[in-house]
């Protein structure tokens, strides 16, 4: 396994050299995992990217490191540089040389870009040819990667330039020896960007947004794919208006996704409830940051479940999905326009800045199995072309037939308010009760179709570590090391048929990771359950759990 991190302020490029860098190792035939760091700025503070590249599947950060590629020495004085690593810095321009430990490689960066000409920024091009160099890599691989990152020729020039002087510049290289493997049925690709690939899939047609990170991003996705896809992609002037365009959309007809943060979602909740009343098909995105009001925006947690679980007032049906990795999150994602549609709810996809921002590497998604199901829609009747639809009309499983606006014979109203079959208003007490119970009917026939906790590692180990969303990533490397572990995770935590969760939780020494600070699916666990857990490992300082962090807690504090 290797593991490189390029650190330095914002504004050098460094998440774009990150990624240029795990495609590079992508291409050569490891697994890679790309962590990012960076603060609310568009200039200075602390920006990192960590590289994890192994020859097995590798999906989570370390703390440990093997390589630091300092661009400043702000990258020195934010990391704990340890005697086994190798240092790549500007010895010459350094002021913490007393930070410096391990091996240090001396990498002149004011001085090829005075040689060049170049602009502060081409640093990280000057650190990626060095770390090919240090790494014994093909730099012909790399070069091809330089051409199609900067296809405009300058650009490309400068690039290649100031790499080929950083690459000179190491004088040896590490005793790595690279298998080399046919990589192209990988992908490289970020949880937001698997989520805007499965909508796709999907047959999303209407998209709004106000951007908010770490859901920002599947703006940017799918904007740049409307016309090819034909999506209508709407970047709105709030939150308020993306949802209630949405709603709009999908009564109109249209497949409705929404993206947002925490802070984004509290100004959806109306809306939400309006979805629900009017049995109005949406698949809304939740990327949680910590919270509460702005936060830390650019920071990961898992602190948005009961706020997603029970927003908007009253009672009402929903799917919550909680996808714990790329795959999953592509396939729910196809999967809760699905269930939208079929059972005429909002559908929550619950991701977090770790999963929504990170770059992974996973096989090509399968789609030939995959069928669209738009749910029970009423064909019209020509005969009666003005006639009122009992859209909202009690039937054995509450699932009535939807109707789109110009259907013959397919008129009906589609309140805020309590109605009747027809969507017309009214209070009536006996009407309440037949459309209440009526919506809850669905959950049974919704239960078959979600997808429920499983046991991951071997059945007997001493502790099972329950969790939810992308701790599945940390927990599946964390297996690599111990067999005296295994999880249990949720994919889905609402709705569920609870007895399989109670019967999967028989006789095990259960342990819940979360990353917030209440153990949030603990207590959901006991409402539905009565289980209590009592053995907890949390963390909420903005972090995703390190693998190598979480081992220790586990095997240290719990065994």
């Amino acid at each position: 396994m290797l593991k490189v991190k390029i650190g330095g302020p914002a504004g050098l490029g460094i998440m774009t050299s990150g990624l240029i860098f795990s495609k590079l190792l992508k291409r050569i035939g490891y697994h890679v995992h790309g962590y990012q760091e960076y603060p609310s700025l568009i200039r200075g503070g602390y920006n990192n990217y960590l590289i994890i590249a192994d020859n097995n599947e590798t999906s989570a950060p370390y703390k440990r490191y093997d390589i630091l590629v300092a661009l400043t020495d702000v990258a020195l004085m934010n990391e704990k540089i340890t005697d086994d690593m190798v240092v790549l810095v500007d010895l010459e321009n350094t002021k913490e040389k007393a930070l410096l430990r391990g091996k240090v490689v001396d990498l002149p960066f004011k001085k090829i870009l005075t040689a060049s000409g170049a602009n502060e920024i081409a640093k990280n091009s000057i650190a990626l040819g060095a770390l090919v160099k240090l790494l014994n890599i093909d730099f012909g691989e790399f070069d091809k990667l330089l051409k199609e990152n900067y296809p405009s020729e300058k650009l490309y020039k400068i690039n290649y330039q100031t790499a080929k002087k950083g690459y000179s510049c190491v004088n040896e290289s590490l005793s790595v020896k690279h298998s080399v493997k046919d990589s192209s049925n990988k992908l490289i690709l970020t949880g937001n960007e698997a989520i805007c690939l499965g909508a796709i899939t999907a047959g999303v047609n209407f998209f709004a947004t106000y951007p908010m990170t770490p859901a920002s991003s599947i703006l940017h996705f799918l904007a740049e794919q409307e016309l090819q896809f034909n999506i209508i992609t709407k970047h709105t002037e709030d939150e308020i208006s993306a949802i209630n365009m949405a709603i709009g959309a999908s009564f109109a007809g249209a497949r409705s996704m929404v993206a947002t943060s925490g802070g984004g979602f509290s100004l959806m909740v109306e809306g939400l409830g309006l979805a629900a009343i009017a049995e109005t098909p949406i698949v809304i995105v939740e990327s949680q940051r910590p919270g509460p009001a702005t936060g830390m925006p650019t920071w990961t947690e898992q602190a948005d479940l009961k706020f997603v679980l029970n927003a908007s007032q009253d009672e009402f049906v929903r799917v919550v999905l909680t996808p714990g990795d790329v795959e999953e999150l592509f396939y729910f994602t196809f999967d809760a326009f699905n269930l939208a549609e079929k059972y005429q709810i909002p559908v929550f996809i619950l991701s977090d800045k770790y999963l929504s921002e990170s770059h992974f590497t996973t096989k090509s998604f399968k789609t030939d199995h995959l069928q669209i199901d738009r749910g029970l829609l009423f064909d019209g009747d020509p005969g009666k072309p003005m006639e009122f639809f009992p859209r909202y009309k009690e039937v054995e499983n509450g699932i009535g037939m939807r109707t789109i606006p110009g259907t013959p014979g397919g008129l009906y109203k589609a309140p805020g308010n309590e109605h009747d079959e027809y969507g017309f208003v009214t209070d009536n007490a006996e009407n309440r009760v037949i459309q209440q119970d009526r919506r809850f009917k669905k959950i049974p026939e919704i239960i078959k179709e979600i997808p429920h906790p499983a046991l991951y590692g071997a059945d007997d180990a001493t502790i099972t570590v329950v969790c939810w969303g992308s701790l599945k990533l940390q927990m599946m490397e964390l297996l690599k090391y111990t067999n005296k572990v295994n999880f249990i995770h949720f994919p889905a935590i609402h709705p569920l048929d609870w007895s399989k969760v109670k019967a999967l939780f028989e006789n095990r020494n259960l342990v819940i990771v979360e990353n917030n600070k209440t153990a949030q699916l603990r207590s959901v666990i006991a409402e539905q359950t009565g289980i209590i857990i009592e053995k907890t490992i949390l963390k909420y300082d903005g972090r995703p759990f390190f693998v190598d962090e979480l081992y220790e807690k586990l095997l240290g504090e719990v065994l």
